[in-house]
């Protein structure tokens, strides 16, 4: 692509993008119509898992309070759980459905790693389906000639996640986490980003 004037650019090391047009309408003192301000504020609160994931920054809860209060929303805290509630719905859902809902391929020097993700406000609506989950991910992982294969069960009120993981290195999560798998899951504290807490260490351990 090419332009005959320089482009204008704003990148932010905030949780959502949202929070940057936030920032846009205020710097062109542009009105948001309240309809707008919602659903810009129901995004913000999902991607930072209503403030709770380490990618959450001071701006964010900021943008919120303001498009909350354009929105006319007194409770948004509420409104970002029954919003979690309808993604926790996985019931009939198909299992390949659930493992590539939130998706993403990485190269990690050399080595092909896919990683899913899953937020839920309680694991053990997928007791029944980790059986499934596991096998889906080993198919995934044959078929796309995958180095590892990784689908996070994140708990968004115990702000923790389940990794459910298969592997070409038996012991994957324990150089990444310093925690070991045991038949291919393991349990990790504070573990609710991707992006900052579950991509960083595993590419450091496939150097």
């Amino acid at each position: 692509m090419t332009t005959s004037t320089p482009l204008e650019c704003w990148i932010r090391p905030v949780g959502c993008t949202n929070t940057i047009i936030k920032m846009m309408y205020d710097f062109h003192g542009v009105e948001i119509p309240k309809d707008i301000a919602g659903a810009m504020m129901c995004a913000i609160l999902s991607d930072t898992v209503i403030f709770k994931s380490p990618t959450c920054t001071t701006a964010d809860i900021k943008c919120v309070e303001a498009l909350a209060e354009i929105a006319g929303i007194e409770d948004y805290k509420a409104l970002g759980m029954e919003m979690f509630e309808v993604k926790s719905a996985v019931a009939g859902t198909p299992i390949r459905d659930l493992v590539k809902r939130d998706y993403k391929d990485f190269d990690m020097h050399g080595n092909k790693v896919g990683i899913g993700q899953l937020e839920l406000i309680d694991l053990s609506l997928v007791d029944d389906m980790k059986e499934a989950l596991q096998a889906d991910i080993a198919t995934i992982k044959a078929e796309g000639d995958y180095h590892s294969v990784l689908l996070v069960l994140t708990d968004i009120m115990k702000e923790g996640s389940e990794v459910l993981v298969v592997s070409d290195s038996d012991d994957l999560t324990e150089k990444a986490y310093g925690k070991a798998s045991v038949d291919g899951k393991v349990w990790i504290d504070g573990i609710m980003s991707r992006k900052k807490q579950v991509v960083p260490p595993l590419q450091d351990s496939l150097a």
